[in-house]
């Protein structure tokens, strides 16, 4: 009986503690999944990256700002040396197909948070 009890009221908590749990998530920013072949980088790091998702899809460029970011399968790097290692990949045609990058845009201002490439090699 005791048991029973026990077990009811932990139910009830659990029931009460959860109805107070909602919330509202937000998404900071979108992520795109694209191969390098995908992914046109500009020249400087003020300038705008350019993306095709599909090959049916129209090409969309989105602003660079100060605090974006760049990584190289994890590595944090300043955009000329992201740019520099972009470059030798795009140079492979294999590596261009099979090198994943990845764009995040901030929802709100449409600007590059961050850009992620990952590949296979040193």
């Amino acid at each position: 009986m005791i048991a029973h009890r026990i077990l009811a009221t932990v139910a009830l908590l659990a029931i009460f503690s959860t109805a107070q749990a909602a919330r509202i998530l937000e998404q900071p920013e979108e992520g795109y999944e694209l191969t390098l072949a995908q992914l046109t980088l500009p020249t400087t790091a003020s300038g705008g990256v350019t993306m095709k998702r599909c090959d049916e899809c129209a090409y969309s460029t989105h602003v660079l700002t100060n605090s974006t970011r760049y990584f190289v399968n994890g590595q944090v790097l300043p955009f000329d040396e992201f740019k520099r290692v972009a470059d030798q990949l795009r140079a492979d045609r294999v590596a261009a197909e099979t090198a994943l990058a990845n764009l995040y845009i901030d929802v709100d201002t449409g600007r590059v948070t961050r850009v992620t490439l990952r590949h296979r090699g040193p």
